[in-house]
């Protein structure tokens, strides 16, 4: 009887050690389940909600693959040069990064392609936005990473003040006349007037004009009409802020909206606003604000603000960094990201998510379907940007005159394109 009890416990103790997968037998969940234990990935981030999340999510990974996650994370522009030394110089501290869309370019030869992983594990694709993808995590018919968020430049404005927004500039302008009163601490325009952020914004109304910097073949077209249209237009909006504009980040921008003291913000709303603005504990606006697209004269052209998350080519630990992308960027924790952190999804399945198409952010939905886009995703992308927030910044602080600000930007393109040509065969798929 003790040999029997033996040998069915030996039995149950090597059927317990099988499972099956795809028909094949392998080992044990208890080893399987967690078959990246005594690892420990280290991902690069931007400062901002998508680290936050990432920061909140690490635990779980480890839970069910057993590696460890650090997430490291710096602001813009500090990242930018952190992620390209590290790229460029064959440096293995990262197993994940997470470029701006603008940077695929420069960053695309030192970067994992991810087909190989996607056909391994049959990796279902199909969901992620496919015009967002093209512009964030593709390069040269490469997939270089994946993208995580989709976020078309909009406004925040009052709807306490504003039953209906504009459409175009023209109407704008008329509107912000009426609500513009300093004296009682309302200024009709918050935004943010730091030239690294005031570029951006130019932009989109150059873009929203018609204009754009060069054609598809890369022939420059920013000497234009709607160029000095919109360097105006940015003008004209400091007539309509706080006087201490100039000097303000997103985060002045944001809160002077969140305290009531502006009717209208150019901002990224997903940043603070969406994540604060029905908060009484952090806003004096609460159930009093909505999104709206920006207006426009030709067409709603906006700009894009998207992050792909990729693996350098360097990385020590490419398997456990795939584990964490596909977790990173999968349906139920895009839905979480946007719940929680206001990141909007760059899988259609969640835009159509209750919780999305109910909420107050959902009018970036229409945002990105009138046109989202970056501006050139050329290694020289970067550098013609700088030439954008020096022009813009001198012009609507009154140092540059219209046409040596227009100037200033051909000539910087023109050397920037002579310097450092796009490879052959690549298109201008930006503005």
């Amino acid at each position: 009887m003790r040999k029997v009890l033996i040998v069915c416990m030996v039995l149950l103790v090597v059927s317990g050690a099988i499972v099956f997968a795809g028909g094949k037998k392998e080992e044990a969940p208890a080893v399987e389940a967690k078959p990246f234990a005594g690892q420990t990935i280290t991902a690069l981030y931007f400062s901002a909600t998508y680290a936050e999340a990432a920061k909140e999510y690490s635990a779980e990974f480890t839970e069910l693959t057993g590696a460890e996650v650090r997430i490291v994370d710096f602001p813009y522009i500090t990242l930018y040069e952190k992620m390209g030394l590290a790229l460029s110089t064959g440096d293995d501290t990262y197993d994940i990064v997470t470029p701006a869309c603008q940077w695929d370019g420069e960053f695309e030869p030192f970067m994992e392609d991810l087909e190989p992983y996607i056909k391994r594990d049959n990796f279902d694709t199909s969901d992620f936005l496919p015009g967002l993808w093209e512009q964030s995590g593709k390069w040269a018919g490469k997939i270089m990473g994946f993208p995580f968020s989709n976020t078309p430049q909009t406004l925040s404005y009052r709807t306490d003040l504003i039953d209906e927004f504009p459409q175009t500039w023209d109407e704008f302008f008329v509107l912000m006349d009426k609500i513009h009163d300093p004296a009682n601490g309302l200024y009709a325009i918050s935004f943010p007037g730091v030239k690294e952020q005031l570029s951006g914004l130019w932009m989109m109304v150059q873009w929203s004009l018609g204009g754009r910097w060069a054609d598809a073949d890369w022939n420059l077209t920013i000497n234009s009409t709607e160029t000095r249209e919109a360097l105006k237009i940015a003008r004209k909006w400091f007539d309509y802020a706080d006087p201490a504009a100039p000097a303000w980040t997103l985060a002045e921008a944001d809160a002077a909206f969140l305290q009531g003291n502006a009717a209208v913000c150019f901002s990224w709303p997903t940043l603070a606003i969406g994540p604060n603005g029905d908060n009484p504990e952090k806003s004096k606006v609460v159930g009093k604000w909505a999104i709206a697209p920006i207006p426009y004269a030709k067409n709603g052209v906006t700009v894009l603000s998207s992050w792909d998350i990729g693996i350098p080519k360097a990385a020590k630990h490419k398997d456990a960094a795939w584990e964490w992308i596909k977790f990173y960027t999968s349906k139920e924790k895009q839905l979480k990201n946007y719940v929680d952190y206001s990141i909007l999804p760059s899988r259609a399945s969640v835009w159509e998510k209750p919780e999305v198409k109910n909420s107050k952010m959902y009018p970036h939905k229409a945002a990105s379907d009138q046109g989202a886009v970056i501006w050139w995703r050329i290694p020289a992308g970067t550098m013609a940007e700088t030439y954008v927030r020096d022009a813009v910044s001198n012009y609507v602080t009154d140092q540059w005159d219209l046409e040596k600000s227009v100037k200033f930007m051909e000539n910087g393109f023109t050397k920037l394109l002579s310097d450092y040509p796009p490879a052959p065969g690549v298109k201008n798929t930006g503005r």
